[in-house]
């Protein structure tokens, strides 16, 4: 399985949305070997939001929601606002033609969080949320890979339960570097035993 990598110092010349996305991402998830940074996320979320790109306004209103560190106060009703409004925006950022493959995967993915947490006004369906992020996971996002490792498979959340596919998975996302699988696939004990 190829897994979609990004160059952050390449990222940092662009000074483009979705550059802002992935940096943004990267220091809040511990993505593409970052390390946790909530300050520099913030501000890429913010900078790319500026800039229009919905993917940014989506970081901003999960931020609110969910919080993000020391670097932003949660408050859930900005961010509701903030996810309902870039929502249409995502999907017409899927649909458009100047987009790349690479970033209509990383815009697909969001909607599947939007079905996975129930967003944004979007009804919570973890069925749809499966389709969505196996789908990201099969064109090479780390996140969705984690996601059907440690979301799906483990907990039968979408799909059936199934502990050898959530172990394939979290190591696919172990092997490719990624922190959280790393823990997470030591936490559950699974073996390197192939």
């Amino acid at each position: 399985m190829n897994i979609i990598k990004f160059d952050l110092d390449e990222l940092e010349k662009r000074e483009d949305g979705f550059s802002y996305y992935i940096l943004g991402r990267s220091y809040d998830l511990e993505e593409n070997g970052a390390s946790q940074d909530a300050k520099k996320a913030l501000n890429y979320y913010e900078e790319g939001a500026k800039k229009g790109h919905p993917l940014c306004a989506y970081s901003l209103g999960i931020s609110y929601v969910l919080g993000l560190g020391d670097a932003l106060e949660k408050d859930p009703e900005r961010g509701e606002e903030l996810l309902k409004n870039a929502y249409p925006k995502i999907l017409n950022l899927i649909d458009s033609e100047e987009t790349s493959e690479v970033e209509r995967v990383y815009a697909k993915f969001v909607t599947g969080a939007y079905y996975y947490f129930g967003l944004g006004g979007i009804e919570k369906d973890y069925k749809k949320a499966f389709e969505i992020i196996k789908e990201c996971a099969d064109k090479g996002h780390i996140a969705a890979i984690y996601d059907l490792g440690a979301n799906f498979y483990l907990k039968g959340n979408g799909t059936e339960k199934d502990l050898k596919l959530s172990e394939k998975y979290l190591k696919i996302a172990k092997d490719a570097g990624l922190k959280r699988a790393i823990e997470k696939y030591d936490a559950l004990g699974y073996e390197d035993a192939r």
